[in-house]
């Protein structure tokens, strides 16, 4: 008997322990006002090349995919990781510029935009932004980097893609062959638009050409603006071709070829900043943080979509697809 009365006091122990662990965990990740998410805590600094002064130059690395991620789950190339990298930068006034490191074939038109913008607002608060550009920096990582006051890339970097792509599957003739049909009920023609059981009417195709065409006005606006480029040769260049580095130079598109440690120079020479260091952010991520964010890290739906390279969502992307 008392050794059952033990076991059962461990057990509350145990489970009162990590009431309070919990507890405290969830305080230690109350929001900071950084910018960064509700219970995200601030981005951990990494030296990667120590100056001798004070200042720094905030390197921000944007490499897979870009996506929207309204589950905050601040992994990759997501607009909510890269803008709160950004927005750290911009609140340390030691960080007198900002790399961002481009190694992506772009993304979702919507958080390809809103990292756009948040690159302009830094520049706009007075600390230069130099875009440097890997192995690939294509479509929606083009659209970025245009926001830039200057962009390096390598002669061999694969860049431009300046274009709109949306994909709609069509599972019609697969279905026929199975027997399947889709009865659908629906309040106007164009209701089930694109769906994957019939082919798109002409109307529908007219439908879905005036998004996509709205979507390529803005990037050529974009990329007009910030490359200085003439509307009428951003539309030429544009027509969703891949440039190598040395073409994007020849055309305007790119301002100088190197690696790191000219983008570096660059960014120091900008920034007025010579001895500065070369620093970047990782994600921090508390008790409570890993909990909250587990069940989307670890989803089985996700990961079975993602690894079979289908996206989530459908709409029109900054995407370059080989």
């Amino acid at each position: 008997m008392a050794g059952k009365r033990f076991k059962r006091a461990s057990l509350i122990s145990i489970g009162v322990l990590g009431l309070v662990v919990l507890w405290v965990a969830a305080f230690s990740v109350w929001p900071t006002g950084s910018g960064t998410g509700a219970f995200y805590s601030n981005y951990e600094e990494v030296m990667v090349e120590e100056g001798s002064s004070e200042d720094k130059i905030a390197m921000i690395n944007v490499v897979g995919e870009i996506f929207s991620d309204p589950e905050e789950t601040f992994e990759g190339a997501s607009d909510t990781n890269i803008i709160g990298q950004l927005d750290q930068a911009l609140e340390d006034d030691r960080v007198a510029g900002v790399i961002v490191n481009l190694e992506t074939p772009g993304g979702t038109v919507l958080a390809s935009d809103a990292i756009h913008s948040k690159v302009v607002e830094v520049r706009q608060e007075g600390k230069p932004v130099v875009a440097l550009m890997g192995d690939v920096a294509a479509s929606g990582g083009y659209y970025i980097a245009s926001g830039a006051d200057e962009i390096v890339a390598s002669p061999y970097t694969w860049t431009g893609s300046i274009g709109v792509i949306a994909m709609l599957p069509n599972f019609e003739k697969a279905a026929g062959k199975l027997g399947v049909e889709m009865a659908v009920l629906k309040t106007g023609p164009l209701k089930d638009a694109g769906s994957p059981f019939r082919s798109l009417t002409e109307q529908e195709r007219m439908l879905f050409q005036t998004l996509i065409d709205e979507a390529y006005n803005g990037f050529v606006d974009v990329v007009s603006r910030g490359r200085r480029l003439d509307p009428a040769r951003t539309r030429e260049l544009g027509d969703g071709r891949i440039y190598s580095g040395q073409q994007a130079k020849q055309n305007g598109l790119v301002d100088h070829l190197g690696d790191r440690n000219l983008a570096f120079e660059r960014a120091k020479k900008l920034a007025k900043s010579p001895a500065a260091s070369l620093v970047r952010y990782t994600p921090t991520l508390t008790l409570l943080e890993e909990l909250l964010q587990y069940g989307v890290k670890s989803g089985f739906s996700k990961g079975l979509l993602s690894e079979a390279g289908i996206r989530r969502q459908p709409g029109a992307a900054y995407l370059w697809l080989p």
